[in-house]
């Protein structure tokens, strides 16, 4: 019986360490199980953030893109204008031309009218 007690206490020890390993492995991968899990949840979060960071980039740059063409429109606008204006300008101008040569023709017909007048007085 002597021989008997430690090898029981042997066997006991052995069975309590065997036992108490395998509580800390099942601990260790639900740990692991459970991080895994949260980072998943941290993976999961960041994607929906750059999902959203990226849509929110997109409809900006959307924006921009409106406002850039709203601005060549202007311009475009603006150009026309100038341009229907100079070519105002250049037609006030060609009235203008006209109206001299105009009046100059008649009063050189005037002149005319006149020396004839005055030709068949003499």
């Amino acid at each position: 019986m002597r021989v008997g007690v430690p090898i029981f206490l042997f066997l006991a020890a052995a069975g309590f360490h065997t036992a108490l390993t395998a509580s800390l492995e099942s601990a260790e991968k639900e740990d692991t199980f459970v991080g895994l899990e949260q980072l998943s949840d941290l993976q999961k979060r960041d994607q929906e953030e750059f999902e959203a960071a990226q849509m929110s980039e997109a409809v900006q740059d959307e924006n921009t893109e409106e406002e850039n063409d709203t601005q060549e429109e202007d311009m475009t606008d603006r150009d026309g204008n100038v341009e229907a204006v100079q070519h105002e300008s250049e037609s006030d101008e060609d009235v203008d031309g006209m109206r001299q040569t105009r009046e100059h023709l008649e009063a050189n017909v005037e002149e005319a009218d006149e020396t004839t007048n005055l030709a068949e007085v003499e």
